[in-house]
């Protein structure tokens, strides 16, 4: 399992977020995010299986790459930590919040939704949409606002990834439904959206709000679904006001 690791490790008692990536992307799409928070936080975000540095596991589903994020998390010491999931990675983090709350100290969820069949994409779109029609890339993903450098990180990591590892994370999606399970999670919970999101769009993040007693929700003005490299900054922002005030 290969993870990107940032933050020095002093003091002893800094907190520890773990970033977990969504379908078709590697830890690269929380560039942003490890640069810009790491002098805080100590900073663990994995490649799930099949992408960047890891190697594949098995057939791919929800409770497998939690599973997985749980040894990553074990791994880096017996400390409670932040868990952050964006888009598929929200539904795997979700899980784990479920599964194994003990490990947990707060949620943050990007950009995803209480039932993965809500994506509105399929395989096949994506690398149409990456491969023959790059523009369409840019306006299924990002608002009319994203920069060059930001695109073109997205694109490269999505043509990084294989078919048959985009194909697994769709057919993980389409088979999971946390509708009605998650009343029950009593975690500090942050929900931050796009509101030009086209995937997972803001009713999305509303109905976790709702489902989710005490969780807060912001929903971030110009930009989509990849906003987590589209609009740092305030993602980063809402981050640290949410860990500071747990």
């Amino acid at each position: 399992m290969a993870c990107v690791i940032a933050g020095k490790r002093w003091p002893l008692r800094r907190e520890r977020l773990v970033l977990v990536h969504g379908s078709g992307c590697s830890a690269d799409s929380w560039r942003y995010q490890v640069d810009g928070l790491s002098r805080e936080y100590e900073m663990v975000a994995p490649d799930l299986p099949g992408r960047g540095g890891s190697d594949p596991a098995g057939e791919p589903s929800i409770e497998g790459y939690a599973a997985t994020v749980r040894r990553v998390i074990q791994r880096s010491g017996r400390r409670r930590v932040f868990l952050a999931g964006h888009s598929m990675g929200g539904a795997v983090a979700l899980q784990v919040a479920l599964a194994y709350p003990e490990l947990l100290k707060g949620l943050i969820l990007v950009g995803t939704s209480a039932y993965l069949d809500a994506l509105a994409l399929t395989p096949d779109i994506l690398l149409w949409a990456v491969a023959v029609m790059p523009h369409k890339f840019k306006g299924m993903f990002f608002s009319s606002q994203v920069t060059g450098e930001a695109l073109a990180i997205a694109r490269g990591d999505v043509r990084r990834c294989s078919l048959e590892t985009v194909l697994g994370d769709f057919a993980a999606c389409r088979t999971y439904d946390f509708r009605g399970r998650l009343k029950g999670l009593s975690l500090p919970t942050l929900i931050l959206c796009g509101d030009e999101d086209l995937i997972t769009p803001v009713r999305h993040s509303k109905r976790l709000h709702k489902e989710m007693p005490g969780s807060t929700l912001e929903v971030i003005e110009k930009a989509g679904h990849m906003v987590t490299l589209e609009s740092p900054q305030r993602v980063n922002a809402a981050i640290r006001k949410f860990i500071r005030e747990i």
